[in-house]
């Protein structure tokens, strides 16, 4: 079986946020732990593995139709570590605490991934991104 580099693994976790988050139980350390500034009052170090990632994705596309994660930098490759900006776009669906745009509005916002790599899987990531702008667009601020 062939590892899959830094690169590769990157490709596969743009086309789990597009396609399918089931990829991600192919190119995920068990272990793999996630680094991530929450708004929500929950823990990013409760999940790990496959399933912590998917949480990401799964929390992320709560709210929003028709998501298009797209890189806009990189990935820019630094083994183990590969990073990336990222841009976020999506059609809000309403239900958002405390946000008051119209269902249908397309928000977009940018982050960064940092993701280490081991043996062709995840082993950690770290996201940062801006939750303000995307705050400000839904109405919440």
């Amino acid at each position: 079986m062939t590892v899959l580099d830094e690169n590769q693994v990157y490709k596969l976790w743009v086309k789990a946020w597009n396609e399918d988050v089931s990829i991600l139980d192919k190119v995920t350390a068990p272990d793999c732990m996630v680094h991530q500034a929450r708004t929500d009052g929950t823990s990013s170090g409760d999940k790990k593995g496959a399933e912590a990632l998917k949480g990401i994705i799964r929390d992320a596309c709560t709210f929003f139709d028709d998501v298009d994660m797209t890189v806009v930098v990189g990935p820019i490759l630094d083994s183990p570590y590969v990073s990336a900006r990222w841009q976020f776009t999506g059609a809000y669906k309403g239900g958002m605490p405390g946000a008051k745009a119209e269902v249908g509005k397309i928000i977009s916002f940018n982050g960064v991934d940092i993701m280490q790599v081991e043996d062709g899987r995840i082993k950690g990531y770290w996201v940062s991104s801006d939750g303000v702008y995307l705050m400000e667009q839904v109405g919440v601020f």
